[in-house]
């Protein structure tokens, strides 16, 4: 499933300035999680009430709901 989400504000919140279009999506997404393994990203966890988790933190969640 894909949808577009509008980018309703610019952040200027992580170390790396090419990962905060990530953080930017998830908001305006509304994401219930932002999956990555880039570690200036996940030190931001959670970003405004998202958890940003590793992969393999997001498989466990798959399958404790399965």
């Amino acid at each position: 499933m894909a949808n577009w989400v509008e980018v309703i504000e610019d952040i200027s919140i992580c170390r790396d300035p090419k990962d905060n279009k990530f953080l930017e999506v998830a908001l305006g997404g509304s994401a219930d999680y932002l999956v990555t393994g880039d570690n200036d990203l996940l030190v931001l966890s959670p970003f405004r009430g998202i958890p940003i988790i590793t992969p393999v933190q997001f498989k466990e969640i798959l399958e404790l709901r399965s």
